[in-house]
């Protein structure tokens, strides 16, 4: 249902119930219907000589408007399953009843097709990747985390569901050969130095060892995983391989698995902000990152999922209520209700999200 109102009437927060046209003969799209209106697509409006809209009939100024927040693709139930059977493996591998290994890695495929069914059913285009960084920041969580980044990547690419269920093994286990590697270097609560930093190098040669000598998986699971620290322009570790003699999951792990380290917690730093992160994505291409691997993460990847709460740069809290443009969405703040179309309006060029709360904060 909705109403006709005179451009002149537009408040700030309404939706279009209709699309508005430039004109009725050429029916050039000027903005579509159920958007949010700004005062830059008010002002977009007026300026191209359109006389009256159609509004939802329920808008009641100044109230917040209703987005319904973001469900995470992966269920709180299918996570532990996962990160229970993930930590079990990683405690296996170091013993020697290999039945036992066997069954829980039976256990661990069949939770990878779970998670990689869950995703592929989810109808939205991005993955809310926010909704795994409540938890705790132990190596298991971020293998979770790296595991739904690189399956989303991997979908975008246009993996079938057979090479995505792979995908999701090789990134979940991408970190299994930390367990040869000193607690105190992985636990330490300052940056490595010189030799730690090269026993910890050591972490993806010894993740081949473990995998290829149980005869967990096969060659493309066991490279996958020795590889994931090589960077495109020859630099990484620890072979210096370049461009496309890494293997393709390696070099989808190798963004999954940065862009997760960069947004979570670590001892001797402070979590960067999703748009941080992404931007630093950005600017590793055709150095760390191969280009298409890059163009399908960032569409895959939505740093601000509707209805989250967000800290604006002008100290303001708002919701964010449209997300087409992934790093610069449409927000409401909640003091007042007004909105700010943070990548249309030229006004808004100024404010920048300071912060995302994974938790909503007191208000």
């Amino acid at each position: 249902m909705g109403k006709r109102l005179p451009v002149s009437e537009l408040i700030e927060g309404m939706v279009l119930a209709e699309g508005v046209y430039s004109s009725q003969e050429m029916r050039m799209p000027l903005v579509a219907k159920n958007t949010v209106l700004t005062k830059y697509l008010i002002d977009k409006i007026k300026k191209n000589g359109v006389r009256e809209v159609m509004v939802a009939a329920d808008f009641k100024p100044p109230a917040l408007i209703n987005v319904p927040k973001e469900q995470p693709a992966v269920g709180a139930v299918l996570r532990r399953e996962l990160l229970t059977n993930l930590e079990d493996v990683f405690y296996l591998v170091q013993q020697e009843d290999k039945g036992i290994l066997s069954a829980k890695v039976r256990a661990f495929e069949e939770g990878i097709g779970q998670l990689v069914n869950a995703i592929i059913k989810d109808k939205r285009t991005m993955v809310n990747i926010n909704s795994l960084k409540s938890f705790d920041e132990y190596t298991y969580h971020h293998s979770l985390s790296v595991a739904v980044v690189s399956i989303a990547i991997a979908q975008a690419i246009g993996f079938s569901n057979r090479n995505l269920k792979q995908m999701g093994k090789c990134a979940m286990m991408h970190d299994i050969g930390k367990i040869a590697i000193p607690l105190q270097i992985i636990n330490k609560s300052s940056r490595l130095d010189a030799e730690e930093y090269r026993i910890i190098k050591n972490h993806s040669p010894e993740g081949f060892k473990y995998l290829s000598n149980k005869d967990i998986g096969n060659d493309e699971l066991w490279y996958s995983v020795m590889y994931h620290h090589e960077k495109y322009d020859g630099t990484g570790y620890p072979l210096g391989l370049r461009g496309d003699e890494i293997p393709l999951l390696s070099r989808i792990i190798a963004v999954a698995d940065v862009y997760d380290a960069l947004t979570s917690n670590r001892p001797y730093r402070q979590p960067m902000q999703p748009a941080e992160a992404m931007e630093y994505i950005m600017s590793g291409v055709g150095t760390f990152f191969d280009y298409d691997i890059v163009m399908a993460f960032l569409s895959k990847i939505n740093p601000y999922p509707l209805g989250s709460l967000v800290e604006l740069s002008n100290g303001k809290i708002a919701m964010v209520i449209n997300n087409e443009f992934a790093l610069r969405p449409v927000v409401q703040v909640l003091e007042n209700g007004n909105v700010f179309d943070l990548y249309n309006d030229r006004q808004c060029l100024n404010i920048v999200i300071r912060q995302i709360f994974l938790d909503p904060p007191d208000l």
